[in-house]
């Protein structure tokens, strides 16, 4: 194995403490390795006013770490599991996930005031299509606008009037240490998560088998056994951000059961589905997932 490892991330407070995680499992597992975190500026975070499905969706967010991989300029990638997209590039793949803190989204409002509380006529500001249509199903009455940037960044600019309330995934203010801004946390039975929200990915190349290896240790093999199935779920439908789209998988003992919902708002179509499978053939169970939604699409 080699003494040092190269970890590419994105350089936001998130992504950083992520990579810091990461780092941590590898040396807990082998402390003679030598992890250096490499920052990555991609597409999305150099431009954090045009709305994601505007600038190509969440590949935006992975693009040039992909690249980075793909050169050799580092050795593995970390991302938010919900920032990767189907079209992964030839020749990576996903060798480890990190089971999430939470998969709940959660508000943040001035005051900590409860969504049913916030006065009609409100701004809420998330840039998710999917938090959009889940909102609008629970109150028609409220302004939903598009908010980009950092959590630090959208905190302050709710604090500063932009709107009266903001939506995050529980997760990432779990790792910075904000958990105690959180006004409401909403159940992910009924408001049904991003796929892979909250889980942290590490990809690698295909030809690193004994990094490959190693990783899949330091992840979480439960959570391996459901982003697999997600990732098999996403592959076959073909969903980006672009598209309303949630999801909830679980696991219970020796079953795999999994949630989701999409909106096509210019049909006035919104979809509900959920199956259940063996845990030893969830990858068959996304698919058979995937298959159920597009029927109905």
């Amino acid at each position: 194995m080699q003494s040092k490892i190269l970890l590419g991330t994105r350089g936001s407070k998130l992504a950083l403490a992520q990579a810091d995680i990461v780092a941590g499992k590898i040396n807990n597992l082998d402390p003679s390795i030598q992890v250096e975190i490499v920052v990555i500026s991609t597409a999305g975070d150099k431009d954090q006013k045009t709305s994601l499905r505007e600038i190509g969706g969440k590949g935006v967010f992975i693009r040039e770490i992909e690249q980075a991989l793909l050169t050799g300029k580092i050795d593995i990638a970390v991302h938010s599991f919900k920032d990767i997209t189907v079209q992964t590039a030839e020749g990576l793949h996903l060798s480890a996930f990190l089971k999430p803190e939470s998969v709940c989204d959660v508000l943040i409002s001035k005051s900590k005031i409860p969504f049913n509380e916030i006065a009609p006529g409100s701004r809420i500001g998330t840039g998710s299509m999917r938090r959009r249509a889940l909102l609008k199903r629970m109150r028609s009455d409220l302004e939903y606008v598009d908010i980009r940037g950092n959590i630090d960044t959208r905190i302050s600019r709710m604090e500063q009037g932009a709107c009266a309330g903001i939506l995050l995934s529980e997760a990432g203010l779990i790792r910075l240490g904000l958990s105690g801004k959180i006004s409401e946390r909403f159940d992910p039975e009924r408001f049904l998560p991003a796929p892979g929200q909250g889980v942290v990915a590490i990809q690698t190349r295909i030809e690193d088998t004994e990094l490959s290896h190693l990783l899949r240790n330091v992840g979480d093999e439960e959570q391996f056994v459901v982003s697999s199935a997600e990732f098999a779920a996403l592959e076959c439908l073909g969903f980006d951000c672009r598209m309303p789209f949630g999801l909830l998988s679980r696991l219970w003992g020796d079953r795999i059961t999994m949630k989701a919902f999409y909106e096509v708002s210019q049909k006035d179509m919104f979809v509900e589905e959920s199956v259940t499978g063996n845990r030893s053939d969830a990858i068959k169970t996304g698919k058979h997932l995937a298959a159920q939604l597009l029927e109905r699409l």
